[in-house]
């Protein structure tokens, strides 16, 4: 199969990450062409974004060929942002991957071409990473067919268990002692990822267990919002001044990295971490929680959303919520006193599920089972 791929790489941004682990795996039985499209935004470069791969598939993904210029194809898939929904293409079908975190398809988000008019287009196709996205699809008008659901998945060679001298030693560079317990979340700082809500779990329960710490890798690097960006707006909130959530024993355990980080660098980050928290309020996908669990490690994500295509209660718990709408968004809504809740109880029970769930992970989610799974698709729909 000859596959024309139109998309980002070599930076860490999400949908450059998903191409580039996609195209991996695709190598083994496709030809692969590649054409590089502009970054959303124009400051985003390899030196200051970096990818963290390491040499061998960076040099991989560097070296793909770019397609001829009377070449045709059998598939153009198309990973980049705006959405690029032009029906000029030179293959048999196309393949545009879009998310709809808020359950919207906003018009500033795609180009050359509209939802009214492609719902008509036989060889056109959504691929979205989970069903809450693709109810944003759904609403835009696209045909239920064309929307092809299929999730991100992880590398297990990267994100798998890990030794404890391993963990001893990183544990060491963060100056994170043996019994503290550590929350993590390495997502961005916007306002879906539910920020707020972690940093108000973690001031409330750092009240009563010294030894909790904070472990937040912010995305300053692509997005411009630094962690303390978070914490100056709780703390002028009326919910701080009234309950006193920001206080300095529990900010001098807070550990914010800026950094890009390798993928070892992640990994070990989420093995020493005893609970992966995102209390989030709309995500496409969410492919952080599922990460950590691929190295065994305990999550806590929002219930109703995203997740749900790939929670499983061996990976830990869901914080209730409720979903509301702002202006024509669909937005969760995770109750503070459900992640609090949570988090009193796993501190003080013993995690021994972490061989299940790295097992249930790797064998579910790994990036060679759902490419096969998009492949399939391809195969599928060329022969309709």
């Amino acid at each position: 199969m000859d596959i024309l791929i139109e998309g980002w790489r070599k930076i860490n941004h999400s949908y450059s990450l998903v191409n580039q682990w996609q195209i991996n795996e695709l190598l083994s039985s496709c030809n692969i062409f590649f054409k590089d499209i502009p970054f959303l935004i124009k400051d985003w470069n390899i030196k200051k974004n970096d990818s963290g791969f390491d040499d061998n598939l960076k040099n991989i993904i560097n070296n793909l060929k770019p397609p001829g210029d009377n070449q045709n194809f059998d598939i153009t898939y198309r990973i980049s942002s705006p959405y690029n929904f032009d029906n000029d293409f030179k293959s048999k079908l196309l393949f545009v991957f879009g998310t709809c975190e808020y359950k919207r398809l906003n018009k500033e988000v795609y180009i050359n071409g509209s939802p009214e008019f492609l719902k008509y287009e036989e060889n056109f196709y959504i691929h979205t990473p989970s069903r809450w996205s693709r109810e944003g699809f759904l609403k835009a008008g696209f045909r239920e067919d064309q929307i092809i659901v299929i999730p991100h998945g992880i590398e297990t060679n990267t994100f798998n268990l890990i030794s404890e001298d391993e963990k001893k030693i990183t544990r060491e560079r963060y100056k994170i002692k043996a019994d503290d317990f550590v929350l993590t979340n390495v997502g961005a700082m916007t306002q879906n990822k539910g920020i707020e809500c972690l940093v108000a779990a973690y001031g409330i329960l750092k009240k009563k267990y010294k030894n909790l710490k904070l472990i937040l890798k912010d995305q300053s690097n692509l997005y411009d919002i630094e962690a303390n960006y978070i914490f100056n707006k709780l703390q002028e909130s009326e919910f701080n001044k009234k309950y006193k959530i920001i206080y300095d024993e529990m900010l001098k355990d807070v550990i914010i990295i800026s950094r890009n980080l390798t993928l070892k660098e992640l990994r070990n980050i989420y093995s020493i971490t005893s609970c992966y928290v995102s209390p989030y309020m709309a995500e496409g996908f969410n492919m952080t929680p599922l990460e950590a669990a691929g190295c065994g490690t305990q999550i806590a994500v929002t219930k109703g959303g995203s997740t749900d295509d790939y929670f499983d209660t061996c990976m830990g718990y869901q914080i209730e919520s409720d979903e509301k709408i702002i202006n024509n968004d669909s937005m969760l809504n995770p109750k503070l006193d459900s992640l609090v809740e949570i988090l009193n109880r796993i501190i003080n029970k013993t995690d021994e599920s972490m061989l299940v769930r790295s097992k249930y992970v790797h064998q579910n989610f790994s990036w060679n089972n759902i490419t096969k799974k998009l492949k399939k698709e391809f195969e599928k729909k060329l022969t309709k």
